[in-house]
């Protein structure tokens, strides 16, 4: 036999071998660089050239947050592990990953060698068969030829204890000597699939009646050892005909007299289902016959073909749909694909009418809007009442000056009326100008372009108060429907209020900070100092009187006026503060409760 000589095979392994082994095998630098990968890698995970492990194995952009190979990397050992991910063709894969660290001579760890098996299918198999072998609604036996039962489902061992090791005769009838009808006997001898009837004894005492089949389980060569025995216990039968009888008529009337909407539709594309208070929401008459394009037509673009390829069920909290009038109607929609064992039957789906809803949660937000102009005009006669006071006390000092000809008395009257006719002017205007306020002009705008703009337009002074501002923005933002100006104008009020509070405060390295994000579907704006912050009673009163703390410098409308702009936005405003820990004002802006772009088909 020639032999190859050793140059020639040394070269052979060195450029060959990775190739030739029918196993995913890659090597990883300390970056987790793929820096080579094998035909198989490439096959089973696709193109890995200039990318990073965990993009091909698993699709991330960041590292995998309980990393093997960064173990390996650390310790030196080698690690074999069950791995989930994405093959090349972008499905779900599972696989067997062994990790081996490739050690220099100094001891170092330059690079890890990772193989890996796809296990998808195997593993699939195996759970299907634990799953069928454990829940298909029969009981189920292995028998050997010694009448033993070897292995039982859970049917079974629900129905009959544990039965492994036993004679079947004698667990399964409760009697010492083989039967003379068994089934299992005749597959033994003939090697054929065998039925009959058989009368068991339950845990509890009870007989049953089952239809049993028998089937021998060969080997490869065609031999057998063992039966499997299948029992299907008809004493139930009827019983699971009324049941079934109970169960269709329950849930048909569940699906009619639902208060939701409730569709379906078939493998084969025919709505099968379709109760009236779908039909009430989409305007469908009780003849009027639904096809599966009219109705994809009528549900949000997209919405049954990502139910139709989705392995979970498809939630819109809030979304549109158009009835058969063209109308747009508000709703709550959940789409579910239907499978049975795995296999798809179609799709269902229920709806859920939001209109009422929706006119509720306006007459909300007028009666919010209108309980703040209420909150206002208080506050305005709580002040008008102060300034009549002191404009009292000017008309005293006037009249008691001219009477008694004090000069000096009567200029300090006169002094007193004009201040306070001044103050009462001013607050006049300022609540006219709240009260009237302006329609809002909401447009798709960037969130986080607001916030930056007031940072940059107080950074000046800022700086020459000795106050660090800065404006954080953790995530990109996505445009929504916003007043640009008037929500510039919130929180100007609330940053100069900040600047103001820690302009006041002498334990120095005063901070205002800035932040815009989102949510859970809310933009939230925070601006957060560290100043003099505000106790119990100034917090109750900030924002339901007409109420300052800069005494002949402030109207207190600035935060009234915040507030109403907010609530405009379907919105609302938060305060959290401690005498010398500073404040933090919170404004927060469901994107569902926005409110319409003025411009048409901008929002």
């Amino acid at each position: 036999m020639l032999m190859r000589p050793p140059k020639e095979l040394d070269d052979w392994l060195k450029h060959h071998l990775f190739d030739t082994v029918p196993m995913a095998i890659a090597v990883i630098d300390q970056a987790f660089n793929l820096v080579y990968a094998n035909k198989a890698f490439e096959q089973m995970f696709g193109p890995w050239q200039d990318r990073k492990c965990y993009e091909v194995y698993k699709g991330r952009d960041s590292m995998c947050p309980q990393c093997k190979g960064a173990v390996a990397f650390q310790n030196g050992q080698p690690v074999v592990n069950e791995e989930v991910g994405y093959n090349a063709a972008g499905n779900f894969t599972r696989y067997i990953k062994h990790t081996t660290p490739v050690v220099d001579d100094k001891g170092r760890i330059p690079y890890l060698i990772e193989m890996c098996t796809d296990i998808t299918e195997t593993e699939q198999i195996r759970r299907e068969y634990q799953l069928l072998f454990d829940q298909v609604p029969c009981s189920i036996l292995i028998i050997d030829k010694n009448y033993r039962i070897v292995k039982s489902n859970e049917r079974a061992r629900t129905m009959l204890g544990d039965l492994e090791g036993l004679h079947c005769y004698k667990g399964l009838k409760g009697v010492d000597h083989k039967c003379s009808e068994c089934t299992a006997r005749q597959t033994f001898e003939d090697g054929e699939l065998h039925t009959g009837h058989h009368i068991w004894r339950t845990l509890d005492g009870q007989t049953i009646h089952l239809h049993v089949i028998t089937v021998p389980l060969r080997l490869s060569n065609g031999t057998f050892d063992m039966v499997m025995e299948l029992a299907v216990d008809v004493t139930q039968t009827l019983k699971l005909e009324d049941g079934l009888k109970f169960a269709h008529t329950f849930l048909e009337t569940m699906i009619t007299t639902s208060m939701d909407g409730i569709f379906a539709v078939d493998n084969e594309g025919q709505v099968s289902i379709f109760n009236p208070a779908a039909r009430d929401t989409f305007k469908v008459g009780p003849d009027q016959k639904v096809s599966r394009q009219s109705l994809a037509g009528m549900l949000p673009e997209g919405f049954m073909r990502q139910v139709d390829a989705g392995t979970q069920h498809v939630y819109l909290p809030e979304t549109e749909v158009t009835d058969m009038t063209g109308a747009k109607v508000p709703v709550r929609l959940i789409g579910n694909q239907l499978k049975i064992e795995g296999g798809s039957t179609g799709m269902a789906f229920s709806i859920q009418d939001l209109s009422e809803i929706k006119k509720l949660e306006n007459e909300k937000l007028e009666a919010e809007r209108l309980a703040a102009v209420g909150q206002t005009v208080a506050g305005l006669a709580h002040g008008i009442k102060n300034l009549t006071t002191a404009l009292e006390g000017g008309m005293y000092m006037l009249s008691t000056g001219m009477q008694k000809g004090n000069l000096e008395r009567i200029q300090k009257g006169i002094e007193m009326l004009r201040r306070n006719i001044e103050r009462i002017s001013m607050f006049v205007k300022a609540f006219l100008s709240f009260a009237k306020g302006r329609q809002i002009k909401a447009r798709v705008n960037n969130p986080a372009d607001i916030a930056q703009e007031v940072v940059e337009m107080y950074s000046t002074k800022a700086e020459e108060l000795g106050i660090q501002l800065q404006f954080e923005l953790p995530q990109t933002l996505a445009s929504a429907v916003i007043d640009y100006e008037s929500m510039h104008e919130c929180l100007t009020n609330l940053v100069g209020n900040a600047i103001d509070a820690c302009s006041v405060s002498t334990d120095g390295g005063s901070r205002v900070t800035v932040r815009a994000f989102e949510k859970n579907g809310t933009i939230i704006y925070e601006v957060a100092d560290n100043g003099c912050g505000m106790d119990y009673e100034i917090k109750k009163k900030v924002f339901t009187t007409f109420f300052t703390t800069k005494g002949l410098g402030g109207t207190g409308l600035g935060l009234l006026m915040t507030k109403k702009i907010i609530q405009e936005h379907g919105g609302r405003i938060e305060l959290e503060s401690e005498p010398g820990q500073g404040t933090t004002f919170r404004i927060r802006l469901p994107r569902r409760r926005l409110p319409q772009s003025a411009s048409d088909g901008e929002a």
